[in-house]
């Protein structure tokens, strides 16, 4: 029987037909983004793609034998993701930020001065010390919390990935410029004195701020994301005894990244980021010891690295480039390094009608909204298998007004377009078949649609409404997983993008009373739609600890948070907002004493990090998110779960 009634009959609809399936590369690797293919695919119709200088092969080897160093040569596969990178096809980064010419690092940074990592007034005690990095949009490393008493510097390096190259500092890092704590320190020196113009000009001075470049100058927003979760995971008081024991290594992600409305774009940059973090922080060990003169090797401080960025469509199976990634750095045993542990938030889409489960035959509506300049996404994801992937795994797609068309996918990596009756295109589909980590695959096709406005004068777009989206003939009966990629902007950047989302009358989102419903109900009926596992999906892998937002009335997990698969709301919380009635938290903003109000998971998980920090700076040694989880109960007591980072505050008025 049809899912719903139709008005007209299949005959009397234009036919939608799929392209014959092509590979998007010349060859299939594991890591090669859809959407990175796609975006360059629009550059490269629009006459804006950029053509990289090859690097030289001697770069390229060095460059990867770094990697291997960090990952194990065992998943030596993960390198062909960091080709995106240094390829660059979606035009991250700015001309001028690409290093020309790799060399890898060296020695010097333990004895010449202006490669210093820290003054000598900031290195932190090696016994009771925990280094913190941050990966986000616009660090404010020149902020009053970031340092130390007589404007001295806790940041032992920054690397702002899309600022021009500079050479003779970070000619190991594949693009951007790097500046360490020393020179910071005297910038903040000479900014106290007045013989430079404050935080402002050091932002300027370092290319943090460049209004001259063509990417959004996220640096200058007064109030930006990374201006709000790096002093929570990391800013102290600069008198406060505890600063010194968190030295800071941080990561500006490009702007381009950050202004991409589903953020699909970030997780290579990501990747880079991650290695960077962890090269420098067994670098600055090696520091400390070659300025206290302690034997070879002997400094092993942990580290904690805060990710408050995440999408809402993927496997959720950990078998991600990314999280297989972390997984890989958490379970390394680094000579030289303590443990490293990765916070993420669980994010915030719950409610948001994103996440959806469907059977062989059955279909859903798929809703694009009107006047919208972006392209919307949605993932299907089927069950796992011991076979190599053989395109078990087809989509159906009725666009309105449109009949149903099924793909033909046989190969991994291939991609095919639908068309119109005027051959058109309206959407694309990817088949991405991935390993997971026990060795099976998993089936998963990424499918883009059109923006339902366009964004110039002539360019294709699809029609907004109802797309009908289903899983093509196969004989298995088993569930498959959708779930519609985010298309929102973080304030600041441009905010023309509109979320689509699934839509199912069976469905209800919220109570008679008219309150959201938390939680799936037992008795749901035929609704396709579900809430539970909507949790980020570049935080289901082994080891990350995920960070759900609670109340700080009442200590309980808020509506908006998204769930494990197992209905939970995170690992652990963090307060965020006041109430369900009052929502926002004050945060920092990029000056020092500038503040503003945020919400939503992003600020609950650089609060985890700041807590687990304190506790690996103890001497604590949780081997697993389990362990951390009861650490955090054996602090805070009560019988929540997951436990909360905090005591509910009092107030008379709980509803508010």
């Amino acid at each position: 029987m049809a899912d719903t009634m139709e008005l007209t009959s299949g005959a009397d609809r234009p036919p939608g037909t799929w392209s014959m399936p092509c590979m998007a590369s010349h060859r299939h690797r594991l890591g090669l983004s859809p959407y990175l293919h796609y975006y360059h695919d629009l550059w490269t119709r629009r006459g804006e793609a950029k053509a990289r200088p090859p690097l030289i092969p001697e770069s390229i080897l060095s460059f990867q034998e770094a990697l291997v160093d960090l990952i194990g040569p065992k998943l030596d596969w993960m390198l062909a993701a960091f080709d995106d990178f240094r390829e660059d096809p979606a035009g991250v980064l700015s001309d001028d930020a690409v290093n020309p010419d790799f060399h890898p690092l060296g020695d010097e940074d333990l004895t010449v001065p202006r490669l210093a990592y820290l003054s000598h007034r900031a290195l932190p005690d090696p016994a009771a010390s925990c280094i913190i990095g941050v990966i986000d949009d616009a660090v404010p490393f020149a902020h009053q919390c970031l340092a130390l008493p007589g404007h001295v510097s806790r940041v032992a390096s920054v690397w702002l990935q899309d600022a021009a190259f500079r050479k003779g500092m970070g000619d190991d890092l594949p693009s951007g410029a790097e500046w360490r704590g020393a020179e910071l320190s005297r910038m903040l020196a000479q900014a106290a004195r007045g013989r430079i113009g404050g935080e402002d000009e050091i932002y300027r001075l370092t290319g943090a701020v460049d209004l001259t470049r063509p990417a959004p100058p996220s640096g200058a927003f007064e109030t930006g994301h990374g201006a709000a979760v790096a002093p929570l995971a990391a800013g102290f008081d600069p008198a406060d005894p505890r600063a010194k024991r968190h030295p800071v290594i941080a990561v500006c992600l490009p702007p381009r990244i950050i202004a991409d409305s589903m953020g699909v774009m970030a997780p290579v940059a990501i990747l880079a980021g991650i290695a960077f973090i962890v090269k420098r922080a067994r670098r600055l060990c090696r520091f400390i010891e070659a300025r206290r003169k302690l034997p070879h090797r002997s400094v092993r401080l942990p580290v904690v690295i805060n990710l408050s960025l995440g999408l809402t469509a993927g496997p959720r199976d950990g078998g991600s480039l990314l999280e297989r990634f972390m997984d890989a750095v958490s379970k390394r045993n680094y000579p030289g390094l303590g443990p490293v542990h990765f916070v993420l938030p669980m994010g915030n889409h719950r409610q948001a009608r994103l996440r959806a489960r469907l059977r062989e035959g059955q279909s859903i509506a798929w809703r694009l909204p009107p006047d919208d300049p972006t392209i919307n996404a949605i993932e299907i994801w089927g069950p796992p298998y011991d076979h190599d992937p053989r395109g078990d795994l087809q989509l159906a797609l009725t666009p309105p007004g449109m009949s149903r068309a099924t793909t033909a996918f046989r190969r991994p990596g291939q991609y095919s377009i639908l068309s119109d009756d005027r051959g058109l295109p309206l959407a694309r589909a990817y088949y991405v078949p991935q390993p997971l980590p026990d060795g099976r695959w998993r089936d998963g096709i990424v499918v883009m649609a059109a923006p339902t406005c366009p964004e110039r004068p002539g360019e294709v777009f699809a029609s907004p409404g109802d797309w009908r989206v289903g899983i093509g003939e196969s004989d298995d009966g088993r569930v498959y997983d959708l779930s519609t990629q985010r298309d929102e902007a973080i304030r600041g950047f441009r905010s023309g993008a509109r979320q689509s989302w699934f839509s199912d009358p069976a469905y209800r989102s919220r109570n008679e009373a008219g309150f959201a419903i938390p939680f799936d109900p037992k008795k749901s009926g035929k609704a396709r739609i579900i809430r539970a596992g909507t949790v980020n999906t570049y935080a289901t892998g082994d080891c990350p600890l995920r960070a759900g937002a609670a109340y700080r009335s009442t200590g309980g997990a808020t509506v908006y948070g998204a769930l494990l698969a197992s209905g939970k709301a995170g690992d652990c919380l963090a307060p965020v907002d006041r109430s369900m009635n009052n929502t926002g938290m004050i945060v920092r903003g990029r000056g020092s004493g500038s503040f503003t109000l945020a919400s939503g998971t992003s600020m609950a998980a650089p609060q985890a990090t700041r807590w687990l920090a304190g506790k690996l700076s103890e001497g604590h040694r949780p081997d697993g998110r389990a362990a951390i989880a009861r650490l955090a109960r054996d602090q805070f007591g009560g019988k929540a779960e997951p436990p909360v980072l905090s005591e509910p505050e009092p107030t008379r008025f709980p509803e508010f």
